[in-house]
């Protein structure tokens, strides 16, 4: 086992941000979103969309034809939403969006204006009808967002993270300036020494979040120490609160070019974990259910007969359970065929696999070589204890080692555990290097997609077929 060979490295740092120290169970709580703001939000894209599809719609209407119209309406909200035109932002700009729905129009209006009898005509009345009837209405509403925030009673609680000359210019603006809708509580020091007085440092920013009920998380990237700011953003994955980073970006996290803005004349970003959005979750949910329904079903004749097979060579006692941890820090029993027959309890959740452990017969051998003896696992996915995919699940003993030494273990809980991962199908698996390990893992909860788990699986199938270790 190499967890002792660690080193401190960039990614130092994440692991002292978890509540409760080292061996402390991250307990992951989604983004706390009231069911006002969230309807508004709603109402807010919505509404864009309808004029958006109703301009393109009147605007090629001369055509005659019934379903032109519709059809062309439905493209360009679909290209609009592509492009993250109907996302509330901080700071709505009409002249940026400009650009963008000009030249969306313009591609709609081209392609239906070749369906009509007058091309060129008809171009010109539908980006002419189109365009500013949408920039109108658009004008309408970022004004009316803008009065909105400016006089509601309860404005959003924001946490500017980071100390310098950057950071105590946006406390200034947010402060003066009410139309981005934020209320600063305070700040958070992150690595840098503090000239002002500060709320806490950024151990303490969990704990920050929940006194104050913050809503937004403003993240000063060059203010922040470069071995935090990885950490900071890390951790924000868990945070109840929405989190914006002043730019320069870190490498951590994807930030769509879609999504960037400016917060009084600074490049910012909405933070957009993925594996936090509902849909998402549900999606992947979904997924490792039917999934492992259906390999439950077409592989029952190869469960059987591991199951005889372990029986025959080893006795009773077909399944092993274990205690693993899993999302949030969460205990759960993980099933397994057997192997081998441990010496005690306390042997199986504190011992570590040996890859040639002479109590091994043939038929646990070639079940762990082969990963057969994971199958059973995928009553853990139907269950909801694991997924399909995400980082490898450890016993209690080992993560709290780990915590310890390993930066940014604990932040792999921010995902469910999974029967493969990104780290896996690379090759890490038994005993190799826990820090890449837990780097890997990391990675692909920063950047995950539902387009990856796919292709981590299909890389998993014929790593188990062609049995290729890369």
């Amino acid at each position: 086992m190499r967890a002792q060979e660690l080193s401190p490295s960039a990614d130092a740092g994440p692991s002292e941000f978890v509540p409760g120290g080292g061996g402390a169970a991250v307990l992951v709580s989604h983004r706390r979103v009231t069911a006002g703001t969230r309807r508004l939000a709603r109402l807010y894209a919505v509404c864009l969309a309808a004029v958006d599809g109703w301009a393109m719609a009147v605007g090629v209407s001369m055509s005659g034809d019934a379903m032109l119209p519709g059809a062309a309406a439905l493209a360009v909200v679909v290209l609009n939403a592509s492009g993250g035109l109907y996302r509330t932002r901080r700071s709505p700009s009409l002249l940026t969006d400009v650009p963008a729905i000009f030249a969306r129009t313009l591609a709609v209006a081209a392609v239906t204006a070749v369906l009509l009898p007058h091309p060129v005509a008809a171009l010109l009345w539908a980006v002419a009808v189109s365009a500013s009837m949408s920039l109108g209405f658009r004008a309408f509403v970022y004004a009316a967002v803008r009065t909105y925030r400016c006089r509601r009673t309860r404005p959003r609680r924001a946490l500017v993270v980071g100390t310098g000359g950057t950071s105590a210019h946006m406390l200034d603006v947010l402060r003066d300036r009410g139309e981005f809708g934020l209320s600063v509580v305070g700040q958070v020091a992150a690595g840098r020494p503090a000239a002002a007085p500060v709320l806490g440092e950024t151990p303490d920013l969990p704990a920050l979040v929940r006194k104050y009920g913050i809503d937004t998380l403003v993240v000063v990237a060059e203010d922040v120490h470069p071995e935090h700011l990885d950490g900071v953003l890390r951790v924000s994955f868990e945070l109840p609160c929405e989190t914006l980073l002043v730019q320069p970006p870190s490498d951590v996290v994807p930030v769509a070019r879609a999504r960037r803005e400016y917060l009084a004349g600074l490049p910012c970003a909405r933070v957009d974990w993925r594996l936090r959005d509902p849909a998402a979750r549900h999606a992947k949910r979904t997924l490792d259910f039917v999934v492992a329904c259906l390999l439950l079903i077409f592989a029952s004749p190869v469960l059987a007969v591991c199951a005889l097979a372990v029986r025959i060579e080893g006795g009773p006692g077909v399944l092993f359970r274990q205690r693993r941890i899993g999302l949030g820090g969460r205990e759960f029993v993980l099933l397994k065929f057997r192997t081998l027959k441990p010496a005690d309890e306390q042997e199986a959740d504190t011992r570590w696999t040996v890859k040639n452990d002479e109590r091994m017969g043939r038929i646990g051998r070639f079940l762990r070589n082969t990963s057969l003896d994971e199958l059973p696992q995928l009553w853990n996915v139907v269950r909801g204890d694991m997924s399909l995919v995400g980082p490898r699940p450890e016993r209690p003993h080992f993560v709290e080692q780990f915590a310890r030494t390993c930066p940014g273990y604990m932040l792999r809980h921010r995902a469910p555990v999974g029967m493969t991962g990104w780290a896996q199908i690379n090759g890490f698996r038994g005993d190799t290097s826990i820090e890449l390990r837990a780097r890997l893992d990391n990675h692909y909860i920063d950047h995950w997609t539902f387009a990856g788990d796919l292709k981590i699986l299909l890389l998993t199938a014929r790593t188990m077929l062609l049995r290729d270790a890369g």
